[in-house]
């Protein structure tokens, strides 16, 4: 059975399938150092860490500063991880209007698990907070645009800045090729995004 447990009770939901999704948020506060060792591990799965310089200890600190206000969805097999993403709360600026927006990052499904329909059960997990009106959009870069175009999202063709980057403030903070949104029906503004913060 998969159940989505998190301290924020509106949210619970209990899904018919044989994984627990446990769904934290302030991972900051919620998430244990031996669960970030292993968001970490399954990450490089994907996303290979080269940096043989920083201890597992400063990973692990990395984790807990990075990105304010974020929210954890994590899917176990029992006690195994094996499956994540992350929700960040995000306020961009599009031409002259401010906009806040949930972004989605860092989705992995361990490669043992991929092809089940985990990584959707994952995404959606994160969607019902735009279907509950929490946000007016969910905000992501991918390169696999057709995976979440079944899931009800739509690439958009925005130029995408960082204002944040003293250096080089017009290259495109998002590294893969596509920028999504999720509802593909949602009226998504036109103009410049600056994102005003690094890509997720």
């Amino acid at each position: 059975m998969i159940g989505i447990v998190t301290n924020n009770p509106p949210l619970e939901a209990v899904i018919a399938r044989e994984l627990l999704m446990q769904l934290i948020e302030n991972s900051n506060l919620d998430i244990k150092i031996n669960q970030a060792v292993d968001i970490l591990r399954l990450m490089n799965l994907t996303w290979p860490d080269n940096d043989t310089k920083k201890s597992v200890e400063e990973k692990v600190a990395e984790f807990y500063e990075d990105l304010p206000g974020k929210i954890c969805y994590c899917l176990y097999q029992n006690k195994d991880l094996v499956g994540y993403a992350e929700s960040i709360p995000v306020v961009i600026k599009i031409e002259n209007s401010w906009l806040k927006v949930l972004g989605l990052g860092g989705l992995n499904v361990h490669p043992d698990w991929r092809g089940k329909g985990y990584g959707r059960e994952i995404v959606e997990a994160v969607f019902i907070r735009i279907d509950n009106n929490e946000y007016p959009f969910c905000l992501f870069q991918t390169g696999i645009p057709y995976f979440y175009e079944k899931l009800g999202c739509k690439v958009i063709e925005n130029k995408f800045i960082n204002s944040s980057n003293q250096e080089d403030p017009f290259t495109n903070p998002f590294w893969d090729e596509y920028a999504m949104i999720y509802h593909a029906t949602a009226k998504w503004p036109i103009g410049t995004v600056d994102l005003r913060r690094e890509g997720f």
